[in-house]
């Protein structure tokens, strides 16, 4: 049962991350990814159960994606594009923190 809970979660986080990098793609289609993950990651340790385990591994897991972030702050820092690595940065971890404390928040 949990497996078919992680894949299905999985899938849905997999879809909408496919439809992030379509639109608007880019940057701010990693950032949404990477910000809907955190807050799913955020309501999943809120939780007990099947639903943290399919929310935080599944859905969470599959919508967040570290390897297209590394290869966007790879990109910038090729292109010198010191300010605009710096500020993606910052966003990305401080939007990361607050979406995952949000999410806490909003499962207790």
């Amino acid at each position: 049962m949990v497996l078919v809970c992680v894949a299905g979660t999985g899938a849905l986080g997999g879809a909408l991350r496919y439809l992030l990098a379509r639109f608007p793609g880019g940057l701010t289609g990693t950032w949404l990814a990477n910000m809907g993950g955190s807050l799913a990651a955020g309501v999943a340790f809120g939780i007990d159960g099947i639903a943290h385990t399919a929310l935080a591994a599944g859905f969470a897991g599959a919508l967040s994606t570290l390897s297209t972030l590394v290869a966007e702050f790879g990109g910038l820092a090729k292109a010198r594009r010191w300010w605009k690595l710096a500020g993606y940065t910052a966003a990305t971890v401080l939007g990361g923190l607050v979406f995952a404390g949000l999410g806490l928040w909003l499962s207790q």
